[in-house]
This record gives structure tokens, sequence and C-alpha cells, in this order.
């Protein structure tokens, strides 16, 4: 409860509970221990203490792309905890998430002082986080004494409008102050309004872009539809499921735009990644589409592979943005909010199917990888030799559990060219970070996605992560046991950063070998006095998988531990990489000689060092 006289954590904790979060990432340090303390005031409020700040702000990353308030709070001191945090929060930044980040920092009075404070690099300034995170957030500030409680609406009012992070540094002196209730604290800020003014279809300038797209469409022959991650958090699959009708050519998706259509649709065409598209539809895309019209696309070098210039080809995109419209004839048409504009698009009588380009789908396309190995069945033979376990067999096998209320996350490497395969149930969610790319991230993010997940759902987070990527941070186990996390994790373990020796051999690839079960195993200490706050034992289950009837075996278990945490460490061999990853290697090389020139006998010849 809120104590007579109020302070900073209060009214956090009021709006954090306005805006419907329910739970919150912390380390604690010296400067926020009597900040945490106001929050802990809310039982309503559940604190997660994560292993490390990095590992807090990518758990908070996931849990703002799945939450059902789309936001996330991690609370860490300052410099060394801010710092530490930077990097999830840039990747934050790059997918377009509400992240709050809570800094305590020291007193007020030592900002503008000579005084030399711990945790600093020892200088008179003391403004260095503050201004780092003006790099990667769309605000960031330093509360005072006067009226703090506006400068906080304001900065969580640019949050949510700009769908970005923000930061909060909050001195240990301004925490600890008392004041009086403010006038009408309970008011709700002006952006959770379900629909804001902008998006109304009576806006002239969405009307504007809606005849602009009516134009390029009554002209196309053979258009397509390609759908980006960039529109995940603002528009729903029933939506986009409603405009892929109205539209009634033929779809496909980016990597990250995965599961935003549903693979069972009619005209869902499948993956387009250039050169390691589903088969057939890198064809129909780039030789038979006369129009693309591209839905949150955010296209960079890992979307195209260097075989799709994405500015030569403008004169045939039609890109519809989270704001903007862009047409092939080179007309920017701005301030046009997604999803007012989508809605216009779905009633206009002047938009009619063009099933075109399903006939160049139908003529061209060959089953898809998701669809072959969705149908294989991984079976004990009758040959004494077991056979060696690859990664179609992983395919398939993730493909087997996933549920429709499940979400699928996806780390970089490997794992994205395996679970680019999985083929997901009308439903499902898939979560990846294709742009950022940063290694490690999806084993804390999935932790924060099955933290928001209702009990009552029974939505598992299912991960896939490389070998290599699990070490970057793995400690985070421990906290998804520690709060009872029933995900389920896919370890490939290919020996090494085998998408990094894809791209460039060398002995930097090479990992030290970890027993990945055993090393899970160790983090649960059900012994441990620290362990006061786990209501009753928590199950893991492990399974080392070698061979296709270890699989089998391991699937049998996963699928009766409704409500434990699974850890599924499946051993491929590293010369038997997929054909994906192979290709995707390849476009990717970077080893080259003076102005970028490719070194002869590399693996593409034609590869330079510029993407």
């Amino acid at each position: 409860m809120v104590t007579a006289k109020w302070q900073i954590g209060d009214w956090v904790a009021m709006r954090m509970q306005q805006l419907g979060v329910e739970d919150y990432f912390v380390v604690p340090g010296d400067f926020n221990l009597d900040f945490l303390d106001q929050l802990l005031r809310y039982p309503q409020l559940r604190m997660i203490n994560c292993c490390n700040e990095l590992n807090a702000g990518y758990a908070a990353d996931g849990y703002a792309r799945t939450s059902a308030s789309g936001i996330a709070v991690v609370v860490v001191t300052y410099m060394v905890g801010s710092l530490s945090l930077l990097n999830a929060i840039a990747g934050a930044y790059s997918a377009g998430l509400r992240v709050i980040v809570l800094c305590g920092g020291p007193p007020s009075t030592v900002y503008s002082s000579p005084t030399i404070v711990h945790h600093s690099l020892g200088l008179a300034d003391k403004g260095q986080s503050l201004r780092i995170y003006e790099q990667v957030t769309c605000q960031a500030i330093r509360i005072g004494s006067d009226c703090p409680w506006e400068e906080i609406d304001r900065t969580l009012d640019d949050c949510l409008r700009h769908r970005r992070p923000v930061y909060i540094e909050v001195p240990v002196d301004i925490a600890n102050l008392r004041f009086d209730k403010p006038v009408s604290p309970e008011r709700c800020l002006a952006n959770l309004r379900s629909i804001k003014p902008e998006d109304s279809l009576e806006n002239a300038t969405t009307a504007g872009a809606i005849e602009a797209i009516q134009d390029c469409w009554s002209s196309a022959k053979c258009p397509v539809i390609i759908l980006g991650g960039g529109i995940r958090s603002v528009l729903s699959v029933q939506m986009i499921d409603r405009l892929v009708s109205t539209l009634g050519c033929a779809a496909f998706y980016l990597l990250d735009g995965k599961s935003l259509i549903s693979e069972s649709h009619p005209q869902c065409g499948g993956l387009f990644w250039t050169i390691v598209s589903d088969p057939g539809v890198e064809d129909t895309v780039v030789r038979d589409a006369d129009l693309w019209v591209t839905i949150g696309c955010q296209w960079n070098d890992l979307h195209t592979l260097k075989s799709v210039d994405v500015c030569q080809e403008a004169g045939r995109i039609l890109a519809i943005e989270r704001t903007v419209v862009r047409t092939p004839h080179g007309r920017v048409i701005p301030n046009t909010p997604i999803a007012g504009l989508v809605e216009g698009l779905v009633a206009s009588s002047s938009i009619y199917q063009k099933p075109a380009s399903m006939t160049c789908l139908q003529r061209n396309r060959m089953p898809s990888p998701a669809s072959s190995v969705s149908s294989k069945s991984i079976t004990v033979t009758n040959s004494h030799v077991p056979l060696p376990l690859t990664v179609d067999d992983i395919v398939a096998g993730i493909t087997s559990v996933v549920t429709s209320q499940d979400t699928v996350f996806a780390d970089a490497g490997e794992s994205w060219f395996t679970a680019s395969q999985v083929r997901l149930p009308s439903g499902a969610d898939f979560q990846t970070q294709l742009l950022y790319s940063s290694t490690g991230w999806s084993l804390p993010a999935a932790m924060g996605c099955q933290l928001a997940k209702k009990k009552e759902t029974h939505g598992r987070t299912i991960l896939v992560i490389g070998d290599g990527s699990m070490q970057m941070t793995a400690q985070e186990i421990s906290t998804m046991i520690r709060y009872r996390t029933p995900a389920v994790i896919f370890v490939i373990n290919n020996y090494g950063y085998q998408i990094e020796e894809a791209i460039h051999c060398g002995p930097y690839n090479q990992i030290g070998g970890w027993d990945y079960t055993a090393f899970a195993e160790s983090l649960q200490d059900i012994n441990s006095n620290n362990s006061k706050n786990i209501d009753g034992p928590f199950r893991l289950v492990t399974a080392k998988v070698k061979t296709q009837d270890d699989l089998t075996t391991a699937l049998a278990q996963l699928r009766r531990a409704h409500q434990e945490l699974v850890l599924v460490e499946c051993c491929v061999d590293p010369t038997r990489a997929s054909a994906p990853m192979k290709k995707f290697g390849a476009k990717l090389v970077t080893r080259a000689g003076p102005q970028g020139i490719a070194v002869p006998g590399e693996r593409d010849a034609g590869s330079t060092v510029s993407l």
C-alpha cells in the first residue's frame, strides 16, 4: 500500500500497475536498494532477480515482446549496472520495444561537485551513463526534487508514443524524498487509450495514403505481399489475415515476420530470405512479381544476403511501414499510422483481389522444408547401429511438439535456419533478433516471455539456441529454475561458432566443450537456504541426444513434462551443417584483400568485405 507520504517508488509502482506491468527485472546495487524497498511494498508486482544486468535487459526484451502490456521494466544501479545493461537496451531499441530502465544513482548533490564516488570513472563529471543512454533510448533523464513525478510521466509518455526504451536515473536522495500525494495521481497516461486520435480514419494523411496505395494496386499485374517483423507489435495477426485475404495475392514472410501469417493460410507462400528462401519462393518474388507490397519490412544485409538490392528494387516496392508509406514512384507519405491505414484498406471498395501471383506460386513452389520435415517421423530403426542426429531430425522433433499457444525463440546462427524450417501451427508465435543479432539474447528473452505467459493459457516458450550462444547467458537457467519457468530449451551443440566458421574460418570459432545437461542440473541446489522463495520442488528435465532414438525418447519425456523446465542437448556433427547455413555463410564471407578485393580461393570468389 501507498504510505501517507509518497516516494518515487510508490509513483513508479502505481504507473506500472496502470500500464499492466506485473513483473520487473532487477539486479540490486547499493544505489538502488532503497528504491527497490519501495517497489516491494506492492505484492501485486513480482520482482525477478537476474544473474547480471545484461541478462536482465534481455529478459525485459522478451517480456516487452510478448506480455499483454507490451512494456517491460528493468532496475539496475549506476554505471557498473547500467553499462552492463546497455547492449540489451540497444537491441530493444532496434526492435522498437518499450523497455523502461530505472537506474539508481548517487546523491544528486555529488553530480555537480568534485567529489569522487564509487562505480564511477573517478572524474568530477558523473553524467556518462545518462549521455550514453541518450544514444539508445528515445528519452534519457535524471530526475530532480522539483515535481519528479511529472518528469517520470513525460518520459513514460515518450516510451509509449515512440515505442522505444527510456532511461530514468534516480539519485538515491531523490528516491528517499517524501512528498504529498499529487493531484489526481490515479489518472491514466494519455497513451493508455486503446485508440489514439492519430489512428482515426478521419486522418486526412491516412486517406491520402489509401488513395496512393489504390493507384499502385490497380496497375499491378502480379503483386506479392512480404511481411516483416516491424509490424509485430502494432498489427494483430487477425488484422494481417484480413488484409492478406482482401488483397488475394501470395503472401511471404521474412524470417523476423514468421508467424505473422498462418503457415496453413492458402495464400501463404513461405519464407522469403533470398538465397535461403523456401523452394521456389525466390523465383516468385524476385523474378515474377511486378509489385512488392512490403509491410513492416526493416531490410538489412542479413535479409538480403547480397542477393537483392532493395534500393534498385524500389521501383516495384510499395512499402507500408509503422507510420510511413513509400510508393514505387518515390512518393513518401509520413504520419500514416499503420493500424488505421490497414483498416481503411480492408474496408475500401477500390481494393480488389489479384490472385495472379498465386498461379506463379503454385508453378514454382515445391514442398517447403517445413512441410517435408513436419511429416517425417522419428522412429527406432531395426538396425543395431543407431542413426546419428541431424538438423532435419531436430526440426521434425520441434515441429511435433509446438502447439498453437506456444512461442518459439531462435538465437543467431544455426538456430535461425533450424527454427525457420519448423512448421508452426496457427496461433503459435515466433521471435528472433535478426537486426541486432546479439548472440545469447534468446535465453533470457525466452525466460522473460515465459514469465509473461499466464498459467491458464498453458502456452510454453520453446527456445532454439546454439552452444556458443548458450555459453553467453547460460547462468540465467538458474533464474528460470528459481521462478518455476516451464520453458523448453533445445541446445544445438555443434561444437563451436559454426555460423562464424561458415562465414570466416578461424581458431577463434572454437569454444570450450560443456556438458550442457550436467551444467543445467548443477544450477538446481534443492538443499540451498537461498531457495526459500521457491514454493516446493521444481523439476528440471534434461536429456542428451546424439541419435534419432535418443531424440524420440527425449520428446516423449518433454510431452509428459508440462510444468517443468526442459533442456534437450542436441549433439550434431559440426561437419554436417545445414545447407541454408552454408549458403548464408558463403554470402557473408569477410576475408578480403586491399580495397575490399576478395582474396582468391575463398568460398565465394566474388565476395568482398562490403555488405
